[in-house]
């Protein structure tokens, strides 16, 4: 659904779902107006109803939450975002403005809660889908359109739930109906007991979602697709790999597949590679570029561009040596540009970063291009390393996956990544990295699970503690708990 992310009127709705108190019995009851006590009535209302969770997938800064009147930056934008935060906290882009996360300097009061750029916020999000859950269940409808919508709310909670519990761990989130209005600070929940409720709410999800929505008017919408992909991450980070290995068969089975073209993922909207894309057009702004291109730049890849860019990160060229010479992903990459003078400007003569073009079909406005998240390469890569861990040792099955997407690329898997369990879970982490570089939150989370996020920051020289693969709890949210809510450890 092309206009799925910003809506005024979804915003004014969520204002009156999630803020509005409880109508009085004396007030006369309107039926042509919009109130709590009579949305949703009918389908449309429900899919308005849920259109404003998308609002922080959005590509553009952010927007401003109605319910704390306070500008936050969504997962998305190419600055203070989600993908963005996780990206510099890797060893895959380096941040030339130097913040707390990339430099490892970040702390409990780092961040109040409320601040824009914390993350921490989102669990209102968790709290106003449980309170949509709540509503689709009592509205006027068809048990199979609850069902449908219902499992559509589970995935975006879950969604939220997971990004949340990625940075910081299990949290407190609202899940009782009941207790919404009820201002009781409880303590955070077990990992056991999070992860649980991430896994009911997909499974729900998986069984009454539709499988995917590429190519259709409903592109954007969580599909049964995009379910089952949240459930295979959340399953590899726990290192679940018997559920891991079923949840990606099944999305093996769903009608994905590689494009031929590396290059033709990012820029044909909709693709069957693609499992989620945030859907562009000419009302959605992006600014990958300006992040991405230095400000001089006026030629790369054999187009012109318009000057003014911002150039806040890029690539190492220690991470861009990675890359096998003869690798077709290096044609998305920039390792020189045509500066305003005509000069050629490389790693030799100024260019200090290699620059992650990745949507490399330019366009000056820079709207119109969608954003992929997750897509089908990750499954192969995925039940590739799956394989490996089940079985010791790479398999002729797990070498397979892998061959899928080295053979696209025109590279190989070298024989040493052959001999042992060890050696090919290194190459694919390796070659995770070169497949899905700059993709939603994924660098990290890799190198998290393959136990490597900290040493590569400490081998750049920064001051990392084994502790921070977490982010801290906003020290005012610990405050104001009174020590019911208990600090990640180590801070």
């Amino acid at each position: 659904m092309k206009n799925i992310i910003f809506t005024l009127i979804s915003f004014v709705l969520l204002i009156i779902l999630i803020t509005s108190g409880c109508e009085k019995e004396l007030e006369s009851k309107v039926f042509d107006q919009l109130s709590p006590a009579n949305f949703p009535q009918n389908e449309a209302d429900i899919k308005t109803a849920l259109t404003p969770f998308y609002s922080m997938f959005t590509t553009d800064w952010g927007v401003v939450d109605p319910g704390s009147d306070v500008y936050v930056f969504a997962f998305n934008p190419a600055y203070l975002g989600y993908d963005w935060l996780t990206r510099i906290m890797t060893d895959q882009a380096f941040d030339n403005w130097y913040s707390s996360w990339a430099m490892y300097t970040f702390g409990p009061s780092t961040e109040m809660s409320d601040a824009g750029t914390s993350f921490y916020n989102r669990i209102r999000f968790v709290a106003r889908a449980t309170d949509i859950i709540d509503k689709i269940s009592k509205a006027p409808v068809s048990d199979a359109v609850k069902e449908r919508y219902i499992g559509e709310a589970k995935a975006l909670r879950a969604w939220y739930m997971f990004i949340l519990y990625d940075l910081y761990g299990p949290l407190n989130p609202k899940l009782d109906p009941a207790k919404l209005t009820d201002l009781t600070i409880e303590p955070k929940l077990s990992k056991e007991a999070y992860v649980s409720v991430m896994e009911q709410d997909l499974e729900a999800a998986i069984a009454a979602l539709p499988d995917k929505f590429n190519g259709s008017n409903n592109w954007g919408r969580v599909s049964k697709g995009v379910a089952r992909m949240i459930l295979l991450k959340i399953y590899m980070q726990e290192k679940q790999w018997d559920k891991a290995k079923a949840i990606g068969t099944d999305l093996m089975g769903m009608g994905y597949s590689l494009l031929p073209d590396y290059k033709d993922v990012f820029i044909i909207p909709g693709n069957n590679e693609l499992i989620y894309a945030v859907p562009g057009n000419s009302a959605m702004l992006q600014f990958w570029y300006d992040m991405e291109f230095p400000g001089d730049i006026k030629r790369i890849f054999e187009q012109d561009v318009t000057p003014g860019w911002w150039q806040g990160d890029g690539m190492p060229w220690s991470y861009y040596d990675k890359y096998e010479a003869s690798d077709t992903r290096l044609e998305t990459i920039g390792n020189y540009y045509i500066n305003m003078s005509g000069d050629t400007i490389d790693r030799n003569n100024g260019l200090n970063l290699a620059i992650p073009m990745k949507y490399t079909k330019y366009t000056a406005s820079q709207q119109g291009f969608e954003l992929v998240m997750y897509r089908y390469a990750d499954v192969l890569l995925s039940m590739a390393e799956i394989e490996n861990e089940l079985n010791n040792g790479p398999t002729s099955a797990a070498i397979g996956y892998a061959s899928q997407i080295t053979d696209r690329c025109h590279t190989t898997i070298p024989e040493n990544a052959l001999t042992d369990k060890e050696s090919f879970n290194n190459f694919l982490l390796d070659e995770r990295g070169r497949e899905l570089y700059y993709e939603f939150g994924i660098r990290r989370q890799d190198l998290i699970r393959h136990g490597k996020l900290i040493s590569y920051a400490k081998a750049r020289g920064l001051p990392a503690m084994d502790y921070m693969t977490l982010l801290p709890i906003p020290q005012d949210v610990i405050n104001e708990s009174k020590g019911i809510v208990e600090q990640n450890p180590g801070y």
